[in-house]
């Protein structure tokens, strides 16, 4: 799969619109994106680390990623997988996102 610049970014842009409802941040910033592609039949490949191994927002997650990516023109279908190891860590959070949550 190959996914260019362009509609990476796009795709990014969409996921920092999913607002974490713990944080109150969205996933982009808080660091749980670890890579996203497209493939020609227009699925998109999100791999995410969350806070933890059975986080019980995941499906809501889930479903807020899929609902704002079917906006996206090409999107047709969203597959999420999560890695844990190395598991998620402050370090993974931008400066904004540190800044928001106060702890910068």
């Amino acid at each position: 799969m190959t996914i260019s610049n362009e509609k990476k970014e796009e795709i990014m842009a969409t996921l920092a619109t999913v607002i974490d409802p713990d944080f109150r941040i969205d996933i982009v910033n808080l660091g749980f994106i670890n890579s996203v592609d497209l493939d020609d039949q227009g699925q998109v490949v999100i791999d995410m680390t969350l806070t933890v191994i059975g986080c019980p927002i995941m499906g809501q997650l889930e479903e807020m990623v899929e609902d704002a990516l079917k906006i996206v023109e090409g999107v047709h279908s969203v597959q999420i997988t999560y890695t844990w190891d190395p598991a998620w860590s402050i370090e993974r959070m931008t400066p904004y996102a540190k800044a928001f949550l106060g702890l910068s």
